[in-house]
């Protein structure tokens, strides 16, 4: 098994960052969902209730993270400037996170007709998964659940062979694609080392409306959920892909081979 691809979604519910290379972190891949987009509430907001996310552009800059929309585009620095601290909500879960700037509040507010502020997580937003095997928790940026999903190729070649139109692999918004042998099989590894970087599949990864949202246009549709229900549904959800948790951090590649251990 080898690493077909990898990525990144630095804002939370935005557009994907395709890298070469990454380091691997106990939260997720350095960048990867260290920001987000609350209400007035403290609630983050995602393609769930927003669609259009998908269509805002995020690209790794030397100064900063660039994101784009409607042919507009704004500069987010990597580097905090603000001490604002607040409180936010990820499903029923409070975590600190620091205010970015209120010129980015107002661009994004602006873009989404509605008023959200940008926040950012740091090392002192302790955000923790908790879950049933060893080691029982882990770190986590502002994932909704696990530091990484991983995807087998084979995976999405066999469904896309039961939908009557195939669609893309990042409807699914996976951080590491793997070239498989056999579909789902990843729903079955245990610790796998990638480079000098060694990660945990924890379960199979309960999938939710977000998956029938077309990434280039934010037209939501029944697929994939209606055919996946027919052969990967067990109680009332749906599973498609692995949440993994990383043992120990490092750095992985495009093409690096994944080891059972």
């Amino acid at each position: 098994m080898t690493i077909k691809s990898l990525h990144i979604y630095p804002i939370k519910g935005m557009g994907a960052v395709d890298v070469t290379e990454s380091k691997v972190l106990k939260e997720g891949f350095e960048y990867d969902r260290r920001w987000m987009l609350i209400n007035t509430k403290g609630e983050f907001i995602s393609q769930r209730n927003f669609p259009e996310l998908a269509r805002f552009g995020c690209q790794l800059e030397t100064r900063g993270l660039q994101v784009s929309y409607n042919n507009k585009d704004i500069q987010i620095p990597y580097e905090l400037s603000s001490d604002a601290r607040t409180k936010v909500d990820i499903w029923n879960v409070a975590a600190d996170a620091w205010v970015v700037s209120p010129e980015l509040n107002r661009w994004f507010s602006e873009q989404l007709n509605q008023k959200v502020t940008l926040v950012k997580m740091t090392q002192a937003s302790n955000r923790i998964k908790k879950f049933l095997k060893p080691p029982f928790s882990s770190s986590v940026s502002f994932a909704d659940g696990y530091p990484y999903l991983m995807l087998g190729e084979e995976s999405m070649r066999y469904l896309n062979e039961k939908l009557e139109n195939e669609i893309l692999i990042d409807r699914f918004r996976a951080n590491i694609i793997v070239k498989t042998k056999e579909p789902h099989e990843e729903d079955n590894w245990g610790k796998i080392k990638i480079g000098d970087s060694i990660l945990k599949v924890i379960k199979p990864c309960a999938r939710c409306v977000v998956t029938t949202i077309d990434q280039q246009t934010s037209q939501k549709g029944k697929e994939p959920l209606k055919t996946l229900a027919s052969y990967r549904k067990k109680g009332n959800k749906i599973y498609f892909g692995a949440n993994a948790i990383a043992i120990e951090e490092g750095f992985i590649k495009k093409g690096d081979s994944i080891l059972n251990i």
